[in-house]
């Protein structure tokens, strides 16, 4: 599997470039990320912390705020599956033990079912949420949070409705991550897809930006302009090849899969 080799830079211009406003702290080597959040940096009551995980052996690796590694975590995953994402990382959304949590998602090697499980930094199974998609976090104006998951049964059987799971949760969040759960959602169903996949639309009525979509290397693959008349975005990706896939549209992102 192709190694993702990033370094946590801070944005600067190209034509401030020599005067070296930028500092590289430290490069971090990684065989997967998290899509759903701030790439793979996140944010607990002890400050800034950082994470490496690899989908071969299943060990996910914590760094603090120094970027000293903080504990190594054996990840469960069920017996005939692969890992497939790691999200969500909180030390107080889920529990008050201030135990670093986080949503695990895997797949069956020959059934394409998925897992989908509450983890701690322990390696403990705190939730088992079943044959589920993907998880959300959204903030409530009463300043709760949910969670959501989903299923989509259409995937494994033609014509087969969507299920979506709400949960109620118990903690809070800090201020980084509220300003991302204010968003409205902006997802993409169903997923995996074969032939059309469709995106959320929350651009307002008059609006025109351009939908971008990405392959894992980086490389922009298409691209459309998008109207803020319709409630979805209906995306033909028939020629694109097996993969995973980040999209863009005014400053949010997320990804899909394409069978």
């Amino acid at each position: 599997m192709k190694k993702i080799i990033f370094g946590l830079m801070a944005t600067f211009s190209i034509l401030n470039l020599s005067y070296g406003q930028a500092t590289l702290e430290h490069s971090y080597t990684t065989n997967g990320w998290d899509y759903s959040d701030n790439f793979n940096a996140f944010k607990t009551q002890n400050g800034l912390n950082y994470f490496t995980f690899n989908k071969t052996t299943n060990v996910l690796l914590l760094f603090n705020s120094n970027h000293n590694l903080y504990k190594t975590v054996n990840v469960p995953i069920p017996s005939g599956y692969n890992l497939s994402e790691i999200s969500t990382f909180s030390d107080i959304l889920f529990n008050s033990d201030n135990l670093i949590e986080f949503i695990v998602e895997s797949r069956g090697a020959s059934n394409g079912q998925r897992s989908l499980k509450l983890v701690n930094e322990n390696g403990l199974i705190v939730q088992d949420f079943g044959n589920r998609f993907g998880a959300f976090i959204y903030k409530t104006t009463t300043e709760n949070f949910k969670l959501i998951t989903y299923y989509d049964g259409q995937s494994q059987i033609p014509n087969v409705d969507y299920t979506f799971d709400v949960y109620a949760l118990r903690g809070t969040t800090l201020n980084i991550k509220t300003n991302l759960y204010d968003k409205d959602p902006f997802f993409s169903f169903p997923n995996p897809a074969n032939n059309i996949v469709k995106i959320t639309n929350n651009l307002k009525s008059g609006d025109d930006f351009p939908l971008e979509v990405f392959d894992i290397t980086g490389k922009k693959v298409l691209e459309k302009t998008v109207h803020g008349e319709y409630d979805e975005i209906h995306l033909d990706i028939t020629e694109l090849n097996s993969g995973v896939y980040i999209y863009k549209l005014n400053g949010q992102t997320n990804r899909f899969i394409k069978r």
